[in-house]
């Protein structure tokens, strides 16, 4: 709850837990989650998000949003008098197996329930869910009409669509008719998600909650509240073992499957409100007010391991690879993002010191050595010892996990092999690929690595968070036999040697994954939606899954020298041959498609924590290496006006570029991070200089933060204020 309240978890996440605990599931369609209806406008050609009006009051329940109606509902239940039924609202529920199926009939299993519910027959077709517009019409004006939202309403443009092509009749059914602001099925979600996770409905939810989970539910606040429905829908309320007519018995127990049940009710106090957006540090993004943020050149540049292969950015440390991957060298700064130094800069940085392993243990940062013939002055790191495939894209060869552990491709033993950062020391080797590995990809949660080869085959390895840091830890390499791998099992098998005192942090590979045709370009993996989006020159992306390593789709026709998937089920990549960014939904349907000046060619291309934005570095042409094809058609094309080098930063959905953050003539980038919270932006250049985007407002508000939590002043959002020691 208090994690809702901080904006540490979404909306719609917190929701769907709510549910969870209340007993609604998605393996019952009788208790199936609840979602509300939170826009009021349906008939407008521009959603104005910022307008309140554009909303439903949520501090009502759906039955009392209309006055005319509720009236006669009031009357109603101020006439009712009966010996044994208590007063009652409303005669309908807002969540019943009949209300899922009404928007869920479209998509399988759904549609044959839907059947199987109307006796072997499709509803009244004027009956049916056709028209957005129109069914909050009648959940407006119909007395009998209460019902709630389902959780796919924000997510699933496939519940909008007939793609299964139903027929009524012999006549196809239509699709839903949509909003008039809502281009597509696919675009009315977005809206509809950003709607949900907007600051009003944020404002406003824990209203909402309290009329389906809490204090409002039941008793006399419902009374209260106008939010009374038929006793029998009420956990409890009838023990059906004490019913000896059977005639009343199977009436009873028919009134959850056809008229609702009201889930269990969590809470008996009113439900704290989330906190406003402007006091949240952590969601005071460069997304939030880009025009706010500025350029910061990170001093010492010349000690920082630079130009850059990749660089992960934590809240006190900073890993930076250099360009030689993968017998890079690794740099470990100190960094703390949002925390001044007291020189101007609204970070804190300070370069690296290379350990000196005395006795094998590791003491502090790493020390700078010189070099054995350097000048006085010149630093190195550690390097790491490999012998690299030629012929390789040093950008995709390397992940560095949250422990700053790097795990590198790229080897001429066709392993992967895992690094600490402190001495550049294997720690393990892992095999499963009869070529060498040509590209990397680490979930978001750093719970898999996937990994792409010149084999043709995409690789699932399941990565363990080492239980004590293993920096200084020296492992001699054994014997490997040559292993196809045809299977998980002889894969798994390949896994060169394990290290008897701990548990491998390299498991794998889980899965094997086939239907590329040539050289594995890129690749990408998502946990959360528990899927693999990979590429290559010769065939479709293809997108499968981590748990069974199935193919789940393949983009007909769509060829990608880069491949990025967003929690939110985005697939976007580039291709280079046209210069474009495409973007797709998961089920492989386009989204939207932007096109770049011949000048430029992306270099990187990052998703956003949050899963809404993503980040694209542009750099200038290379007319030996970034061959652009022309085609038919191509003067039509309407490319955007941007310069290179520089930062885009675009809309997930609409790949509208909002801002762009230019760099100097020269300045390539080389590789881009952000840090969890997505407050600063880091960016190395091939000139090398480390540059840091962030607003140096948030180093205030953090500052301020702190000097509060010092005093016990942290407020916590209720329905009243309290100190620290109050709320705890």
């Amino acid at each position: 709850m208090e994690r809702w309240s901080r904006w540490e978890i979404s909306n719609f996440e917190y929701l769907m837990q709510l549910n969870t605990l209340a007993g609604r599931s998605y393996n019952d369609i009788t208790q199936y989650p609840i979602f509300p209806w939170i826009l009021s406008d349906y008939k407008s050609t521009f959603l104005d998000l910022s307008n309140p009006s554009s909303y439903r009051d949520l501090s009502k329940p759906i039955g009392a949003l209309n006055d005319d109606r509720f009236k006669k509902l009031q009357e109603n239940y101020s006439c009712f008098n009966d010996p044994v039924i208590p007063k009652y609202h409303y005669d309908s529920h807002y969540s019943t197996a009949g209300t899922v199926l009404y928007y869920l009939m479209r998509v399988e299993p759904f549609t044959t329930l839907l059947v199987r519910l109307q006796g072997g027959k499709f509803e009244h077709a004027e009956r049916m869910f056709s028209d957005i517009g129109a069914t909050w019409d009648g959940v407006l004006e119909d007395m009998n009409d209460v019902k709630e939202l389902v959780p796919e309403m924000f997510y699933l443009p496939e519940i909008l669509t007939n793609e299964n092509s139903i027929t009524q009749a012999g006549v196809k059914l239509d699709s839903v008719r949509l909003p008039p602001w809502a281009e597509n099925p696919v675009d009315f979600m977005h809206r509809h998600q950003l709607a949900l996770e907007g600051e009003y409905v944020s404002a406003h939810l824990h209203d909402w909650i309290d009329l389906i989970f809490g204090y409002k539910q039941q008793g006399k606040e419902a009374i209260s509240a106008n939010n009374v429905f038929f006793y029998a829908t009420y956990e409890g309320a009838v023990d059906i073992d004490k019913i000896q007519d059977p005639v009343q018995r199977r009436a009873v127990e028919d009134q959850v499957p056809y008229f609702g049940q009201t889930p269990s009710r969590l809470l008996a106090i009113p439900h704290i409100r989330k906190m406003p957006l402007s006091d949240v540090l952590h969601m005071q993004t460069i997304f939030r007010n880009p025009k706010e943020v500025k350029q910061y050149d990170v001093p010492s540049a010349d000690r920082c391991n630079l130009p850059a292969s990749a660089i992960h950015a934590t809240s006190n440390s900073l890993v930076i690879i250099d360009t030689n991957a993968p017998s890079a060298k690794i740099a470990l700064h100190k960094w703390h993002p949002n925390t001044p130094d007291g020189d101007g800069m609204p970070f804190m940085f300070q370069p690296g010191i290379n350990k000196l392993n005395t006795s094998g243990r590791s003491k502090g940062f790493m020390r700078f050595f010189r070099g054995r013939n350097g000048p006085a002055g010149s630093k190195e790191y550690p390097q790491a010892h490999a012998y690299a495939a030629p012929g390789l894209r040093i950008s995709s060869l390397v992940s560095i996990t949250y422990n700053n552990e790097v795990i590198t491709g790229g080897h001429v033993d066709n392993s992967i092999r895992l690094v600490s950062p402190d001495g550049a020391k294997t720690l393990e080797i892992a095999k499963g690929h009869c070529a060498p590995v040509t590209c990397l990809s680490l979930s978001p949660d750093g719970k898999y690595l996937v990994s792409g080869s010149r084999d043709t085959t995409v690789l699932v390895w399941r990565i363990h968070r080492s239980p004590r840091y293993r920096s200084g830890m020296i492992m001699s390499e054994a014997p490997v036999g040559q292993v196809t791998p045809t299977s998980v099992s002889a894969t798994t098998a390949a896994s060169c040697f394990i290290d008897k005192t701990h548990r491998r942090s390299i498991e794998g590979p889980i899965q094997v994954m086939r239907g590329h045709l040539g050289e594995i370009v890129d690749c990408c993996v998502n946990s959360d939606l528990g899927a693999v989006a990979s590429c290559c020159y010769f065939s479709d992306v293809l997108v499968h899954s981590v748990s069974r390593g199935r193919l789940l789709r393949k983009f007909d026709g769509v060829k990608a020298d880069m491949v990025r998937i967003s929690k939110n089920g985005v697939v976007v990549v580039w291709n280079k041959s046209v210069g474009a960014i495409t973007s797709y939904s998961l089920n492989g349907t386009l989204i939207g498609r932007v096109y770049f000046p011949r000048s430029c060619s992306v270099r990187c291309m990052e998703i956003s924590f949050h899963g809404w934005n993503v980040l694209v570095g542009l750099n200038p042409c290379n007319s030996e290496n970034d061959d652009i094809e022309s085609y038919e058609g191509e003067e039509q094309i309407q490319r955007l006006d941007v310069q290179s080098p520089a930062v885009c930063l675009m809309d997930l959905h609409t790949l509208k570029v909002f801002h762009t953050m230019k760099l100097e003539e020269g300045q390539d980038i080389t590789a881009m991070t952000m840090n969890k919270d997505n407050t600063n932006l880091l960016v190395s250049t091939s000139d090398k200089h480390l540059i840091i985007y962030t607003n140096p407002a948030v180093k205030f508000a953090r500052a301020g933060l702190l000097a509060s939590s010092k005093e016990g002043r942290v407020l916590v959002y209720g329905r009243g204020e309290s100190t620290i020691d109050e709320a705890y």
